[in-house]
């Protein structure tokens, strides 16, 4: 697995997450076996500073309020 930056979204300029406007997600891949296969990827735009990001973010992370179904 590639050890690229890995982290929840937040503005490093702001330093805070709270003009995060996510705009993909997409969540972590499993192997067969339950491990880790690729982590989950998200893409932002933060509305205070007009910073447009992209990453890595932990496997049990996932947008608030969102589910699979």
């Amino acid at each position: 697995m590639d050890t690229e930056f890995v982290g929840s979204p937040y503005c490093e300029r702001c330093g805070t997450d709270e003009f995060i406007y996510l705009e993909t997600f997409v969540p972590a891949k499993y192997r067969h076996d339950g491990t880790l296969r690729k982590p989950g990827e998200v893409t932002y735009f933060c509305t205070g500073c007009e910073d447009f990001s992209a990453h890595s973010v932990p496997a049990s992370w996932v947008p608030p309020g969102w589910y699979l179904g």
